[in-house]
């Protein structure tokens, strides 16, 4: 038998404490209720009200992936003790707006209607022996209707609320597919007015010095001193085509190669991902009260430009979250050469936390960095590993795969 699991959300969770907080507030007045009378009746009355409470409490933990089965039998024990507690005092009657609420939420909207006009019912027939009045029928079939209502117009503001939520996620999405394809248009522009017009030049400048040498060798070869003077004029011009064609490769590198920089961290322009982290360590060590120390180990190697941009971009996140919650002394980065991989360990020895708790929590309470740090590497092949407890410190470790990352 399958479980019935309620899909959780902000707004079932909203919804489940409201019924939570309207059953605590009934079991409290049909308390006060004991009061007024006799002994004997107020102990009974005291007794169901405590069973009542006690089979809510353990029942509303685990209703949500209990078996239908369970969920139906669950719903009808509380059931009979209210009616129980009615036949006991007359303001138990109330603890059935309670139910209502229970029925429309854990059972099918269908069959929970039917639990409401069943319970509605109950509600008038128990007080047939002392006799029905009309606020007695009006006032559980008005609980009934209301009850209906709320649980209906709660359901359509949470279909959309989870409409709007959709609709931001899309037009989230939206605007960063629109960023994307603005950024590549303006690198293909770029390109098209830098690198491509170059090598178009450059193409025309050597079609035309090969035709000036054509051109040179079919009048040299007529012997006379005209012919001569013009082999000569031909192959000055050729030549002075291809400087230009050179001139102008050389202009067109050093544009891509502009580019290029724009596109990386400014850090790495020109220095290695060792040195970027060494003077990222000094900045951080100039404006805080703690020490940054950069180590490597293994035979360092060239590393692919992203993978150098990603790992920088990754310690710049890891020690920024150090100086701000860490309350450390110390942090070191180590880099480590493989064969076919490279790690970075970012330690510090600051109050750590809970990494599953902080992970739990909905994106924007407390863990953008780590999420964005995970991310960078993910997009590359790599991992990130937090460990950490309160009182031990922290350690990130990002290892990144070499094969699949070449420029």
């Amino acid at each position: 038998m399958k479980p019935r699991v309620v899909q959780h959300s902000v707004d079932t969770e909203a919804f489940r404490n409201g019924i939570h907080i309207l059953t605590a507030t009934l079991l409290v007045v049909a308390i006060l209720t004991s009061v007024g009378l006799p002994v004997a009746q107020a102990v009974l009355n005291l007794v169901l009200l405590a069973a009542f409470a006690v089979v809510y409490i353990s029942g509303s933990i685990y209703v949500e992936t209990w078996p239908r089965p369970a969920a139906y039998l669950w719903l009808i024990i509380l059931s009979i003790i209210w009616v129980a507690d009615t036949m006991v005092t007359p303001a138990a009657i109330y603890l059935v707006f309670a139910l209502f609420f229970l029925y429309l939420y854990v059972l099918d909207i269908g069959v929970g209607s039917v639990f409401v006009v069943v319970a509605t019912l109950i509600s008038v027939a128990v007080q047939i022996p002392k006799g029905v009045t009309f606020g007695g029928v009006m006032g559980p079939a008005v609980s009934a209707l209301v009850t209906v209502a709320i649980f209906f117009a709660f359901r359509a503001l949470a279909r959309m609320n989870a409409e709007l939520m959709e609709t931001r996620s899309q037009l989230a999405a939206t605007e960063r597919d629109a960023g994307m394809i603005a950024e590549r248009q303006r690198i293909a522009h770029e390109i098209h007015d830098t690198v491509a017009q170059g090598l178009s030049s450059i193409q025309m400048l050597l079609y035309a010095a090969d035709r000036d040498l054509d051109s040179a060798e079919g009048k040299g070869a007529e012997g006379s001193a005209a012919g001569a003077a013009a082999d000569s004029a031909g192959i000055d011009k050729a030549r002075e085509r291809i400087e230009l064609a050179r001139t102008t490769a050389a202009d067109n590198l050093h544009e891509a190669r502009a580019m290029i920089a724009a596109l990386q961290p400014a850090a790495l322009a020109d220095a290695s991902l060792e040195g970027a982290l060494e003077r990222m360590a000094r900045n951080f060590a100039s404006t805080s009260s703690f020490q940054v120390e950069v180590d490597s180990e293994g035979e360092a190697v060239a590393l692919p430009m992203k993978v150098e941009a990603a790992l920088l971009r990754i310690a710049q996140g890891a020690v920024g979250n150090v100086v701000k919650h860490a309350g450390a002394t110390r942090a070191r980065i180590t880099l480590t050469y493989g064969v076919d991989e490279v790690r970075m360990d970012v330690v510090d020895n600051g109050e750590g936390f809970d990494v599953a708790a902080v992970e739990s929590r909905p994106a924007g309470l407390g863990h953008i960095g780590l999420a964005a740090m995970s991310r960078r590497a993910e997009e590359l092949g790599g991992k990130v590993i937090i460990e950490s407890a309160p009182g031990s410190g922290t350690a990130v470790s990002v290892s990144m795969p070499l094969a699949n990352n070449v420029d």
